[in-house]
């Protein structure tokens, strides 16, 4: 069924953002798609010798994902290499940069919290590699751990959640992350995370559920964005489903 809180990259426009080059950015959760707050998400193709220049951004968190492709990201002057399924986390003010080594193009998905919006006083741009500030707060990036130990969330049944991006892992302050795996007939019983926009970002299977009242379904490449307060529930259809939980709330939440 059609529903306001699920949307889909191909119902978006593509843009290209500051300060990157070869980069299509689609923002499926954001503002002006889904009256979103707290959280903006996007999903970004990047071709080859391409990505983002140095860059920081001073009062926001962001979270990336790679859905397919491999790259060399760089954060506080620490250079690592990204793969299909691989996190990356950025703290507020670190310097940071992405560029493609793979042949095919890159997609990731990038989670904003509080929202970007391509807003210029939200960046700012290194002048050039060897900007000295690209290479300080070293201290406060943390390896994304990609191995934690599966847990069970409250309200959730028949699923387990792999925390990536929380205040634990990462010391995050916007963000609470994790990989959902559902049995089917598993999901979650109708409940609200007070102070909190939640997206569920379906990576395989299909769901049907509620939003404050309004059933909707969804399925494998579908995001479902829950809002501040909204009362949520969902179950897992035949086969069971993969999915990203993402929850955005202010640094006290």
């Amino acid at each position: 069924m059609t529903s306001p809180f699920v949307r889909r990259a191909a119902d978006v426009p593509a843009y290209s953002p500051a300060n990157h080059t070869g980069t299509a950015n689609q923002r499926v959760i954001g503002r002006e798609t889904v009256g979103a707050r707290r959280v903006e998400v996007l999903l970004g193709t990047i071709s080859r010798g391409h990505g983002a220049l140095p860059h920081a951004h001073p009062n926001l968190e962001q979270a990336s994902y790679l859905v397919q492709g491999e790259g060399i990201g760089e954060s506080a002057g620490r250079s690592h290499m990204l793969r299909a399924g691989d996190w990356s986390f950025n703290p507020m003010g670190v310097f940071h940069r992405f560029e493609v080594v793979s042949e095919a193009p890159v997609q990731v998905m990038v989670v904003y919290a509080p929202p970007y919006s391509e807003n210029p006083d939200a960046a700012t741009v290194a002048d050039g590699a060897d900007d000295p500030r690209c290479r300080v707060h070293a201290d406060t990036v943390r390896e994304v751990p990609m191995h934690a130990a599966a847990r069970s969330l409250p309200h959730y049944h028949g699923a387990l959640a792999r925390p990536v991006i929380t205040r634990e892992t990462v010391n995050a302050r916007h963000l609470d992350i994790c990989q959902l795996a559902v049995q089917a007939s598993g999901g979650a019983e109708a409940h609200t995370v007070p102070g909190t926009e939640q997206v569920l970002f379906l990576q395989s299977g299909s769901i049907s559920g509620e939003i404050n009242g309004q059933g909707f379904t969804a399925d494998s490449g579908d995001w479902v964005f829950v809002p501040e307060d909204g009362r949520f529930s969902f179950a897992a259809l035949a086969g069971g489903c993969e999915a990203i939980l993402v929850r955005a709330h202010d640094a006290s939440g």
